[in-house]
């Protein structure tokens, strides 16, 4: 189907979306229901995935203990802890001896969870790299997704690294000359959150190193150290092909062994330390170049190894993160793409574009010409670091003003045609091409395009990559990685679009992209359930959206079916057409056709969002299902389905907000709820509770209560978990949460010390209990005395929900949710054991 087609059909079905939301249609119809779901939000930025903030959620969910606690370093005893612990396979019904030397390569041969995917969704994808010989080979990296192999060319990947899934890869390097030794360097420093000093879960643990093509991999020791937390970018010379260098937060770094010990050659006294690095390839010594600072004045600094010194070669006023690329064809000329510290014109680009700056004499100071800046009368061309269709809202017709949402600081990187040193590649949220040196440009993809049109690529681009064989004429491939994974275009000369309209009318360009997201399990869950029947199933993502799968349509079938950040999701047991989902701080949405399309369903909430958790916990009451609980930093209800919702509390506190809800299953009116800073309220009147009602609270520890669940037999039994780490991380109540007891077991079957995100109880046998945690899943035996390692298959990846659900045949299914691996499942048994009832109201 055409473009021109395709857009005909949505307008109709935007029309009517709006009219059903409530929101008067914009006087033209935006062309997608992507970008009219954005333009419908009471924010028109709203709906963009927020990926500073979603850093700052996992920040409160993995405090510690005063201000010089190290989370890496005990992420990484909890690791050890957990190499010595039992395991257990639910699949095999069976558990193993104590974990053998070696890790897990060394356990049994265990049964493992069944991969739901999605593989056609990504995730997150900061770097990306081509085998030199097989080009059908090719790795990316996923932040917290580990590393993932394809040997067809992207048709088929598959994960290794299991030990990396939880560590954000950011930066990675083939060895020129043996290209089975791959190093990856991990922490992902570009976060505004991180600069300032939020140190997860972006924050890494050094370089690692693979010498036979990615199958195992070791931390390399001399990069243990505060000098490689964030490790932003590496490269190798085919010169000395032992030889390695990283860009740090602490500056650049030069290994001549791969990478077994390491000098500085370079100290960074910038905000954030170096970025990017870019290696001439034509001289005889290495002639490196180094982009260092971002979000307070960035500075280009080059360096000539053969006996030379630094020099500051580029530093504009308002210069902030910066990324170079130097042209193959004619390595004098070198570019920079710049994001701007300060407001620049009409107070729009802030971390949007400073310039696009040229040299074409290797770089020298005073060489580099601004091709474009953000004071261009051209409008397209001050969009390279910016969402261009936000920008343009008013433009289009599509909105009543514009919105600039700049990304430079997040999303920033250049490129140059292998063959002609004029072609030159720049992108942000969407990419452009310039074929003029970088004078003017035009737009080559589009973000808010439904996934099937071929002009569509992900937002958010990290790295652009030329095929091996690029020669602009018979071989014209390019790869790109974003925060949706991996695109490819076969032909990057295509006609870009320009002129006025080319952000509003995407059927001009030339371009033409595919997705090579298959298999590729990256995707970053905040939270999901199956459907009745357990056939479907839908969560929450970062950068993703809301998604939906089903088991027929497989790995490769998952709908994106909501935009922005996804969150919780909950879909009605007796009528699963009502489907209920949110966009992040409490942005609810509720859909009547099984979650294929949703309207906003916020009527009555009168908190800000500001208000509410990034990604704010909602429950449906497991006796009334269009009673739903939410709760920002007071409590809010609904009773008709999100027809209306009213306040069911006073404001809980000024600095905490509600990140746990849990209705007793047998009686709607006792209802438990948990605070990002520890304390678990209870309501046993809580049908009655209105905007005056204060929950009374206990405070078993301080921390963030990431879950509570009712034993669904015995709901005088609760339990309730704690992310961060310091402290016990699951908590038992026998009296229905007046009082808590510490349970995480004792011994090697005891839980580490790691963030615990949710809590599940077998209901065919209560004494069975799963946590999600940030190094995978636990399940204990016996009410939590004694814990083992699940035998996931997902290994260590960070799971983030499990959710229970039964099929057809009466067989209990768990599934997993992971935040960088996507979902899986497991059967519980063959059956459900027969329900006891569950017992009355609790006593007050």
């Amino acid at each position: 189907m055409s473009i021109r087609a395709h857009r005909l059909i949505a307008i109709a079905t935007v029309g009517f979306l709006l009219v059903v939301a409530g929101h008067r249609p914009p006087p033209s119809a935006p062309p997608t229901v992507k970008l009219a779901r954005a333009i419908a939000a009471e924010d028109p930025a709203a709906p963009g995935d927020e990926p500073g903030s979603a850093a700052e959620l996992a920040r409160l969910k993995r405090q510690g203990p005063g201000p010089d606690f190290d989370p890496v370093a005990a992420l990484a005893a909890a690791r050890r802890q957990r190499a010595r612990m039992p395991v257990h396979a639910t699949a095999a019904a069976a558990s193993s001896e104590q974990l053998a030397a070696g890790g897990e390569k060394g356990w049994p041969a265990l049964a493992t969870w069944q991969p739901l995917g999605p593989g056609n969704i990504g995730g997150r994808t900061r770097t990306l790299v081509i085998h030199p010989d097989d080009h059908d080979v090719m790795y990316c990296g996923g932040v917290s997704g580990g590393v993932w192999k394809t040997t067809d060319g992207g048709q088929w990947w598959r994960p290794l690294a299991d030990d990396l899934s939880n560590i954000a890869v950011n930066s990675m390097a083939m060895h020129p000359s043996d290209p089975d030794v791959l190093y990856v360097g991990t922490g992902e420093g570009y976060f505004r959150e991180e600069v300032r000093g939020t140190w997860l879960p972006l924050r890494g643990a050094g370089i690692f190193r693979s010498d036979d093509g990615g199958e195992t991999w070791e931390q390399l020791p001399a990069t243990g150290s505060a000098d490689f937390h964030w490790v932003n970018d590496l490269v190798t010379t085919a010169r000395q092909p032992d030889r390695l260098y990283a860009a740090t937060r602490s500056g650049v770094w030069r290994s001549e062994d791969r990478g077994e010990t390491w000098e500085q050659i370079l100290e960074s006294a910038e905000h954030g330390g170096c970025l990017d690095l870019a290696l001439r390839t034509d001289t005889a010594a290495d002639w490196l170049y180094a982009a260092c600072g971002t979000l307070e004045q960035a500075t280009v600094y080059r360096r000539v190894m053969s006996g030379g010194q630094w020099e500051a070669v580029l530093s504009e006023p308002g210069m902030g993160r910066t990324t170079l690329a130097i042209a193959p064809s004619d390595q004098r000329v070198i570019y920079a793409l710049a994001a701007s510290n300060p407001p620049g014109p009409d107070g729009h680009f802030e971390q949007g574009l400073l310039a696009v700056y040229r040299s074409t004499a290797a770089g020298d100071a005073g060489s580099w010409q601004v091709q474009v800046d953000n004071t261009d009368p051209v409008k397209l061309n001050t969009l390279l670091l910016v969402n261009p269709a936000a920008a343009c809202y008013r433009d289009c017709g599509w909105y009543s003003q514009n919105s600039w949402i700049n990304m430079g600081w997040y999303a920033n990187v250049i490129a140059v045609d292998p063959v002609d040193p004029d072609v030159v590649w720049a992108a942000g949220v969407d990419l452009f091409r310039s074929d003029d040196g970088g004078s003017s440009w035009g737009l080559a993809s589009y973000w808010w395009l439904d996934e099937t049109w071929d002009a569509f690529v992900h937002a958010d681009q990290h790295a652009i990559v030329f095929h091996p064989d690029y020669d602009g004429l018979l071989n014209r491939r390019m790869l790109v990685a974003n925060d949706g994974g991996v695109f490819i275009t076969d032909d990057a000369r295509a006609p870009v679009a320009r002129g006025d309209d080319a952000v509003c009318d995407p059927y001009q360009t030339g371009m033409r992209w595919a997705s090579l997201n298959h298999n590729l399990g990256i995707t970053q869950f905040y939270h999901g359930v199956p459907f009745p029947g357990a056939e479907t199933f839908i969560g929450g993502t970062q950068d993703n959206g809301t998604v939906r799968g089903t088991a027929g349509a497989g790995h490769e079938g998952w709908l994106m079916v909501l935009g922005g950040d996804g969150g919780y999701v909950a879909v009605d047991p007796g009528d699963p057409d009502l489907v209920y989902a949110e966009t992040q701080r409490f942005a609810f949405n509720k859909s009547v056709d099984g979650g294929y399309s949703f309207y906003s369903a916020r009527s009555g909430v009168t908190e800000p969002s500001s208000g509410f958790l990034f990604i704010t916990p909602f429950v449906m009451d497991p006796s009334e299902p269009r009673r739903l609980w939410a709760g920002g930093q007071r409590i809010w209800r609904t009773d008709n389905a999100a027809g209306r919702w009213q306040a069911a509390s006073v404001t809980l506190s000024s600095t905490a907000k509600v990140s746990a809800i849990a209705v007793h299953p047998a009686d709607s009116q006792t209802v438990l709820v948990g605070t990002s800073e520890g304390s678990i309220h209870r309501n046993d009147r809580a049908l009655d509770a209105g905007a005056s009602t204060g929950w009374p609270a206990v405070r078993p520890r301080d921390g963030f209560v990431s879950w509570i669940a009712f034993d669904p037999l015995s709901p005088e039994v609760v339990w309730a978990s704690y992310a961060g780490f310091g402290g016990p991380h699951l908590w038992r109540s026998l009296d229905g949460g007046l009082s808590w007891q510490p349970i995480d077991g004792s011994g090697d079957s005891a839980l580490p010390d790691m963030p615990v995100h949710c809590v599940v109880v077998d209901p065919s046998n209560t004494e069975r209990l799963y946590l999600g945690t940030d190094l995978g899943v636990f399940t204990s035996q016996d009410s939590g005395e004694h814990w083992a390692v699940e035998n996931t298959g997902f290994a260590s990846a960070v799971t983030e929900a499990l959710a229970l659900g039964s099929d057809g045949d009466g067989t209990p299914w768990l599934f997993a949710f992971t935040h960088g691996r996507g979902a899986f499942k497991v059967a519980l048994g063959p059956e459900l054991a027969a329900p006891r009832a569950p017992r009355g109201r609790l006593a007050p």
